[in-house]
């Protein structure tokens, strides 16, 4: 597949996103999809999740769900957000979801043409 991104900003997001699953999760699972004009990256685990009510909170810098506040697994609060960031970068999408049974999904969206600012 190619798509024109920003490689090292995509690489953060997706790598921001596999460390918070390995973080709470035992398995992570990342999947690379395309149609003809977007792609789509799904990292589903099978840790906690994050309560819906909850989800577009944790995009913002520094918010933190209660169980992410665990001694020994404490961050920042800012992988979340960088990654919305990063998506938004991209013109693409970013959707948290419940993974089945358990666990959490978050799928980006983002187109495979893009205009990239100089």
């Amino acid at each position: 597949m190619i798509v024109h991104c920003k490689p090292l900003a995509m690489m953060r997001a997706i790598t921001n996103l596999c460390d918070n699953g390995v973080k709470f999760a035992d398995h992570v699972t990342v999947r690379l999809t395309e149609t003809k004009a977007d792609y789509e990256i799904t990292v589903l685990d099978d840790g906690p999740g994050i309560p819906s009510e909850l989800r577009a909170r944790v995009l913002e810098p520094f918010f933190k769900v209660d169980h992410a506040r665990v001694e020994g697994k404490a961050g920042f609060g800012l992988g979340l957000s960088i990654v919305a960031d990063i998506v938004q970068a991209h013109h693409g999408l970013i959707e948290l979801s419940d993974a089945k049974p358990t666990g959490l999904t978050v799928k980006i969206l983002a187109p495979k043409a893009l205009l990239l600012a100089v």
